[in-house]
């Protein structure tokens, strides 16, 4: 409910608290709150009050000081300060309102997105948020719509806000895996081959693990193999791309996901991969071809330290009627 240019209001049906913002400040006020029910009070009187006088019935509230612990007025009455609260109890408070938020949406938060989601939050509101659009764009949820609209409300803001304030994480999970998806010319397999040294495969459909781990050679007369470009980055510890990475097929992409969750060595066809530090890989991605979606695999995206979306500026597409080099 939006009160006035100043503030907004939300009640959470599913346990009663209000999530708000006064003066582009983020609040909560919870069950358990010395002020909830002045606060409840607040809320219906707002609600039986028509839009266009709420504005004035704010002004006199403040001006009479009504409901001051709720607004903060510092010519109120105050009572004793509550205590200074454990950072990780905000933290985890900040978790459990984080999993009750994408509920609606069937989905759970898992160890993975939880990590990178915090290192997110501690980084930016704007990055935190965009790494939550993103996840499920990538996925191509049935939600991506509704979780775009939800990300910007209050209740959200204090979520970042309250995991953020306990700083990043002891340690980032995901390492060895970033994707950068939009239409073709946004310059995002270009900025990834400049991250890569122009290390890079095109992906198709065909292309199964052995394509990606195998250069096929003859050998003395016999069908042999060397190994190929992944491998030879994942032995090096260094970043590759692969090009229309969601073209792959569903076999190649839980292989691929099998190389990017953290492990260090793992046996192909009896040959020992060991994955050094400083590997990872850039998928690059045009999320919609000929007006179909193809996402790719939860697994794979909950993996992922990044997922940045690109699109075609008007400065870019100016480029294709005056030319690249014209200033």
């Amino acid at each position: 409910m939006k009160v006035s240019e100043t503030m907004t209001i939300t009640k959470r049906s599913a346990d009663g608290a209000f999530y708000g913002e006064h003066n582009n400040v983020p609040y909560v006020i919870e069950r358990s709150h010395a002020d909830y029910n002045a606060y409840d009070g607040f809320y219906n009187v707002m609600r039986a009050t028509a839009f266009g006088d709420r504005p004035q019935l704010l002004k006199e509230i403040l001006m009479n000081n009504r409901y001051p612990m709720i607004f903060g007025n510092t010519n109120a009455s105050t009572s004793t300060p509550a205590p200074k609260r454990d950072p990780k109890d905000i933290l985890i408070e900040g978790i459990k309102h984080l999993m009750d938020f994408f509920t609606e949406f069937s989905f759970t938060p898992s160890f993975r997105f939880t990590n990178t989601f915090a290192y997110m939050a501690c980084q930016s509101e704007q990055q935190a948020t965009e790494y939550v659009t993103n996840y499920f764009a990538l996925m191509d949820s049935s939600y991506v719509k509704e979780v775009q609209q939800k990300v910007k409300s209050a209740e959200f803001k204090k979520i970042i806000k309250d995991i953020a304030q306990y700083g990043e994480p002891t340690s980032h999970i995901n390492t060895r895996f970033k994707v950068y998806f939009g239409p073709a010319g946004t310059g995002k397999t270009t900025i990834a081959q400049e991250e890569s040294n122009n290390r890079c495969i095109v992906c198709n459909s065909s292309m199964l693990p052995s394509d990606l781990m195998e250069d096929f050679i003859f050998k003395d007369g016999n069908p042999d193999f060397n190994p190929s470009l992944l491998w030879d980055c994942m032995e090096q510890g260094k970043t590759i791309v692969l090009d229309e990475i969601n073209l792959l097929p569903f076999d190649s992409l839980r292989f691929l996901q099998g190389i990017v969750d953290g492990k260090s060595e793992f046996y192909y066809k009896n040959r020992p991969v060991h994955i050094h530090e400083g590997f990872q890989i850039i998928g690059t991605m045009n999320l919609s071809l000929g007006g179909m979606i193809y996402g790719l695999p939860e697994p794979l995206v909950d993996r992922c330290s990044e997922a940045k979306e690109f699109a075609l500026t008007a400065e870019q597409l100016t480029k294709a009627i005056v030319g690249w080099d014209a200033e």
